[in-house]
């Protein structure tokens, strides 16, 4: 399961300001164009223009991720494939950031452009003064996404289900849409300091998304370098580990799952003896009704209500981390010897 809330808000802070500035010149096109033909019809009013420019652009993009959650579906991403797509989009995000931040010209080539082709496409429809411009335009932003667009395209891959990344875009541009209405008559008379401002604070964005979703590809794919994990090494502080409970000639233990974690996210059991999890919902949500176990093929859909049982062989001394589908909400068993 996919959090909306976090797609709609992203587009609406990041999103918006990151595609106003590779998209604004194709909406200030639909808003100012030339005086109309004699021969033709005339062209809408400004606010019509940028309804008509949004709609076509919402569906443009809710139609790319039908495709694209058709094509995740027929991948079957794994978990672990799921994780190392996470860490790409996470890494292609933070050179986006560090080159709207001006960090150094060697991050311009590491930012995906448009073929020419398309940009020549755009330039020529942009010159023509019918009412159905703003709706081409708008279409024409499905040609030239920028980075935060590109992310979510991935995560419509990943949802491995065309409905689902159908909604992942189309969430993901109704969040950007009301930065384009306000901002886009504006979009042509930002300059100096303001302009400054927009930039600086996209990239601030995109530099902290792309943190968060680094940190959870590694969650994804099992990484000891997950910084949650390196920071419970270095730093074991007070929380102490739930021991499981011997059934028989399994060890169980209960976890209970919310929302917006796993409770509890700590615990220790014994090797050579195998394991049995538990998992108690309670109109469950949130994406953590997507349970994995990275490296042990584990990949479970848990039910609004209800319990699930995972049954585990023997494991060696270790650590067995588990987390949501989107690598947010994580926890660990601890497997060691009594002492």
């Amino acid at each position: 399961m996919i959090d909306y809330s976090i797609i709609f808000i992203t587009g609406l802070t990041t999103g918006g300001l990151t595609c106003l500035a590779l998209q604004g010149g194709l909406l200030t096109a639909a808003l100012v164009q030339p005086g109309s033909r004699r021969d033709g019809p005339p062209p809408p009013p400004p606010p019509l223009s940028v309804v008509y420019f949004l709609l076509a652009k919402l569906a443009a993009h809710t139609l790319l991720g039908f495709c694209l959650g058709w094509v995740g579906a027929a991948l079957r991403l794994t978990p672990e494939v799921q994780g190392a797509l996470q860490i790409v989009v996470g890494g292609y995000m933070l050179v986006t950031a560090l080159n709207l931040l001006n960090v150094h010209p060697i991050f311009r080539y590491a930012v995906l452009q448009p073929p020419r082709a398309w940009t020549r496409l755009v330039r020529q429809q942009s010159k023509q003064q019918s009412a159905f411009t703003p709706l081409l335009l708008g279409a024409l932003t499905v040609l030239i996404p920028c980075g935060t667009t590109q992310a979510m395209m991935t995560v419509a891959i990943a949802s491995g289900n065309a409905v689902s990344g159908a909604l992942v875009l189309a969430v993901f541009v109704l969040g950007t849409s009301p930065t384009f209405f306000v901002l886009g008559f504006l979009a042509t008379q930002l300059r100096g300091r303001l302009q400054q401002v927009f930039g600086a604070a996209a990239a601030l964005l995109i530099l902290v998304l792309g943190g968060l979703s680094i940190n959870s590809g590694l969650v994804l794919v099992g990484s000891p370098l997950a910084p949650q994990t390196v920071l419970a090494r270095l730093f074991p502080g007070e929380q102490v580990p739930v021991p499981a409970q011997m059934a028989g000639s399994v060890q169980e233990i209960v976890i209970n799952v919310h929302d917006e974690s796993y409770e509890p996210n700590l615990f220790l059991a014994r090797p050579g003896v195998p394991l049995r999890l538990r998992l108690l919902t309670n109109d469950l949500w949130g994406c953590t009704a997507i349970f994995i176990i990275p490296g042990q093929g584990v990949r479970e859909f848990l039910p609004t209500t209800g319990e699930t049982i995972i049954d585990l062989p023997a494991q060696p001394p270790g650590m067995v981390p588990f987390s949501c589908g989107m690598g947010m909400y994580s926890g660990t068993i601890l497997v060691q010897a009594a002492a």
